[in-house]
């Protein structure tokens, strides 16, 4: 029986059950479930599969873990939403979730909810019970009794295929992260994994290349938003450095904390979350740019908008930097004063987590000095 057991502890694939689906070129394909297992599908789903657990374990121990959840769940509604045929691109889920229009981009259109679905798509990822969203899937959903010989990856998608046939809302595309949890292959549903293919909601039969297709985009996925999660690691190392350098921070830490969180910023924005007068907000944004962990996008006087850099390539604000890339300055020594200010770095995260969760202003549980005393 072929069977990936995914290793909380070690997030990896055990050798011998690659062993087994390379045995499953050889079988007779009786009724049509799931892709023919041809050397090229097996080599496409063992190595989706070891991607998908190098991403869940990587997360699972990540110091920016939960404002990447964040970041990542804009990511793969916007994944849903274009296979929903919906004209949006990625920045503007962004700019949904931050409450900033960005300039230049189109409106979305105002006769419909694009975003109905996203606040329970959020509550159902923070869901402690992993039985949930199983209990709520319809009895129309089910498996062959030959369905256990196949691997978990295409148990998990042919679960969104079943849903996307009865269902032609969103839901089925942003379901993909439970069931990949539900099969073992992560131990918590990743949002940026959202997704599926066209062909399972409107095609009866999937062909070969349609599963090609969904391997192809899963895997893009992982890679693409592990990259993410590095650059945003790079961006809690800059910021560590930068607060360090600072004689004195003052309110520069609640910005690279609320930055983690929204990556798109405004004086206005800034100084409603900070408490705090929208010119020293404009002031503050301008400090961060000075440390390199914002880039302003308007380079206009009113109505400024900024982004934190590690989006700005990706979001075709910056050039590709060529040629080898740049060593990373070395780790900070370790010593007693540096543990203080990291720890509370680490607090001002938590406090902006928290406060953003619960839609309240942030100033009430930052201490900091106030507007006057930042340096510009």
């Amino acid at each position: 029986m072929i069977y990936y057991q995914h290793c909380a502890s070690r997030h990896t694939l055990p050798r011998d059950d690659f062993s087994s689906l390379l045995a499953m070129e050889s079988r007779p394909v009786t009724a049509r479930y799931g892709p023919d297992y041809t050397p090229k599908m097996v080599a496409a789903i063992a190595s989706c599969s070891t991607a998908i657990g190098r991403l869940d374990a990587r997360f699972t121990v990540s110091p920016v873990a939960k404002p990447w959840a964040i970041r990542t769940a804009w990511t793969g509604y916007a994944k849903a939403l274009q296979l929903q045929s919906a004209e949006v691109e990625e920045i503007d889920v962004f700019s949904w979730g931050c409450g900033l229009k960005v300039p230049g981009r189109p409106a979305l259109p105002s006769h419909l909810d694009l975003f109905d679905r996203f606040d329970q798509w959020r509550a159902a990822l923070d869901d402690p019970d992993t039985l949930a969203w199983r209990d709520q899937l319809p009895t129309a959903i089910g498996e062959p009794a030959t369905a256990a010989e196949h691997p978990p990856l295409v148990r998990a998608l042919d679960t969104v295929r079943q849903l996307a046939r009865i269902d032609h809302s969103i839901k089925p595309w942003l379901d993909l992260p439970f069931a990949l949890r539900d099969r073992g292959l992560a131990a918590t549903p990743l949002p940026c994994l959202a997704g599926g293919v066209k062909a399972f909601r409107f095609k009866r039969t999937i062909s070969d290349e349609d599963w090609h297709a969904a391997l192809r985009g899963l895997e893009h996925s992982v890679t693409a938003n592990l990259e993410r999660l590095h650059d945003l690691e790079r961006l809690h190392r800059d910021a560590q450095r930068a607060i360090v350098a600072e004689y004195r921070p003052g309110v520069l830490p609640a910005l690279a904390a609320l930055l983690h969180h929204r990556p798109l910023l405004s004086p206005r924005s800034v100084s409603e979350l900070l408490s705090m007068s929208v010119a020293g907000a404009s002031k503050l944004l301008t400090r961060g740019v000075a440390c390199g962990l914002l880039i302003e996008i308007t380079q206009r006087r009113t109505w400024r908008v900024f982004l934190s850099t590690d989006l700005a390539v990706e979001f075709g604000y910056a050039a590709p930097k060529r040629g080898r890339p740049r060593n990373e300055p070395p780790s900070l020594p370790a010593n007693r004063g540096l543990a203080d200010v990291f720890d509370a770095f680490d607090q001002e995260m938590a406090n902006i987590d928290e406060l953003l969760r619960r839609g309240a202003g942030v100033a009430s549980a930052i201490g900091r000095a106030g507007d006057d005393s930042i340096p510009v």
